[in-house]
């Protein structure tokens, strides 16, 4: 739908294996084609940051996770507008405010959780890999995969 989910979604299609999906592909393009819309209005207009990322900030850090998994052009699409975007909008003692929403607000605890949020996108890079590669977490834990629908998404089963 375009909402603060939908990269939640597309990132749990993902880590299960399902990233070629219709979905998961469709989540991708709904991140690119609508959430990023809102991070092209900050940047258009960076007075509009406070109130455009109170209701935006939570599904932005999936949208975020969702594209780097993604990676090629839509992931350095995305980047390219969200990283000047965020770092214009921190405030100069370092931290990140929004109007509000999702606990989030001018108020401490808002701002450390807005920062939270904004740093956790930030460093996606340092966090994640770019694929979730199920196999090999499953070879490592010593265990094996088990298909459980036609994308190829599995279950680890440990022996």
């Amino acid at each position: 739908s375009g909402g603060n989910m939908t990269g939640v979604g597309t990132v749990a299609l993902q880590l299960l294996g399902a990233s070629k999906s219709e979905e998961a592909q469709g989540g991708c393009r709904t991140i690119e084609e609508v959430r990023l819309n809102l991070y092209r209005k900050v940047l258009k207009a960076p007075d509009t940051w406070a109130s455009v990322a109170a209701s935006a900030t939570y599904g932005w850090y999936y949208d975020t996770q969702a594209m780097f998994n993604a990676g090629g052009k839509p992931w350095k699409r995305w980047a390219k507008i969200f990283q000047p975007v965020l770092i214009k909008a921190q405030d100069p003692a370092g931290y990140w405010e929004t109007a509000g929403g999702h606990g989030m607000g001018p108020t401490l605890p808002g701002r450390i959780l807005s920062t939270c949020w904004s740093i956790l996108q930030l460093e996606v890079f340092y966090r994640y890999l770019p694929t979730f590669n199920i196999g090999n977490v499953a070879k490592n834990a010593g265990g094996e995969i088990a298909n459980i629908d036609d994308e190829g998404a599995g279950v680890i089963i440990l022996e």
